[in-house]
């Protein structure tokens, strides 16, 4: 394995931007911000940064229980430029088809790069070794021990087909604003194939999303089914009907409500992803009030037949969709959120006016960000959503309506 003496390796531009990313990852950033901004812009060099970043994000435990046994020493004496070279070539040697010698050279060239050349004979020496090396099952399950554990009390031996579940791409579902069977046809018609999956499309097509039919004429928006299921949770609604959407982004669940012809206030406490919502609203010919609003810190004037209350939590139900947040959470998180949560629904619960209905959901199956928190409200349930554990390719969501008696 290697170059030709004398030759250069050029390195692709989508790895260097896949080690960029997983090196801010590291320092706390989030995947697909890091990537939507390091990412080349030719479509092949895009797509092979994103597979290699959130692949490695998937099956970090693995990749690094190789590395040790092939480097011979600890992760810890490893500094992160070289481990994030390492782990990405190991990635590539153990989970892609790219020939070996391509991504050993590859490697070194990239570790020039990426500002840790003086590792690069590590780095070969490591690749060169790695191949007898094996991980174990719990390592490539690609989930912390804590949450494994946390899993399968609770649900047994469903939480590793969950877990593997967890560690597949991710696919993308678009909701028709109307006329779902003409947006159907749309997509087949321009060669991408579709599944129906609740009032959602699944599109079985690569390629940024901007350039799929009906984008810019505003006729679907892209919104996982199980968040569908959440928002259309609210029950009938009439014309017209007020609805408070109180942590409204990334938006879909506001739009969903708008279509369905309700007046709805979106609020959040970021006027960055608040003012993204308007955006996607206009794209879509829909009309919303915005205004910006933390509802931990408290109530706010005014009172709705209907709130929703998607809440700000530890997000362990959309870990398909975004893998590196698995890295970032903690045992004590799940507690955390919960503290949080509890202020945020009893001061969305003050916005609700006698008889009407509230809306309580969280991205993560954990029942102290769920469950419990609803039940410390003590209203009436009249309906609820579960779909842990997620076997479907779709987010876990937990989600129960209530009514103010």
């Amino acid at each position: 394995m290697g170059s030709p003496r004398g030759a250069r390796t050029v390195v692709n531009p989508g790895r260097i931007a896949a080690a960029g990313a997983l090196a801010e990852v590291d320092g706390g950033a989030h995947v697909e911000d890091a990537l939507g901004r390091l990412a080349p812009a030719d479509p092949a060099d895009r797509g092979l940064a994103w597979a290699l970043a959130l692949g490695v994000l998937r099956r970090r435990p693995a990749l690094d229980e190789v590395i040790q046994q092939a480097a011979r020493r600890s992760l810890r004496t490893i500094d992160a430029g070289t481990l994030t070279v390492l782990r990405l070539a190991v990635y590539e040697l153990r989970c892609t088809r790219v020939p070996p010698h391509a991504a050993v050279d590859q490697a070194v060239e990239l570790a020039r790069r990426v500002g840790v050349g003086h590792a690069a004979g590590f780095v070969n020496a490591v690749l060169r070794n790695q191949a007898p090396f094996a991980w174990s099952a719990e390592a490539w399950r690609g989930h912390p021990d804590w949450l494994q554990a946390r899993w399968r009390a609770r649900h047994g031996e469903a939480a590793d087909a969950w877990m593997e579940a967890n560690n597949q791409p991710a696919p993308v579902y678009v909701v028709p604003k109307e006329d779902p069977a003409g947006v159907s046809r749309a997509f087949q018609h321009a060669g991408l194939p579709v599944v129906p999956v609740g009032g959602a499309l699944r599109v079985d097509a690569p390629g940024p999303v901007t350039g799929w039919p009906g984008f810019a004429e505003g006729r679907w928006w892209v919104m996982d089914p199980a968040a569908l299921a959440v928002a259309d949770l609210v029950g009938e609604l009439a014309p017209g009907t007020r609805v408070l959407d109180t942590c409204a982004a990334p938006g879909g669940k506001s739009f969903r409500l708008a279509a369905r012809g309700a007046v709805v206030t979106a609020t959040d406490a970021d006027p960055a992803r608040l003012a993204r919502v308007g955006e996607g609203a206009a794209r879509l010919g829909l009309t919303l009030e915005t205004a910006t609003h933390d509802w931990f810190t408290g109530p706010r004037a005014g009172r709705y037949p209907v709130v929703l209350v998607d809440a700000p939590c530890t997000g362990l139900g959309t870990l398909r969709r975004h893998p590196d947040i698995r890295w970032r959470r903690r045992p004590t998180d799940v507690a955390s959120a919960a503290k949080r949560q509890r202020a945020i629904l009893a001061n969305a619960a003050a916005a609700v006016e006698p008889g009407g209905v509230l809306v309580y959901a969280v991205c993560s199956p954990e029942p102290e960000e769920g469950a419990e928190i609803a039940a410390g409200l003590g209203w009436p349930v009249e309906a609820s959503f579960d779909n842990a554990p997620g076997l479907d390719g779709q987010d876990v969501f937990w989600g129960v309506r209530m009514r103010r008696t």
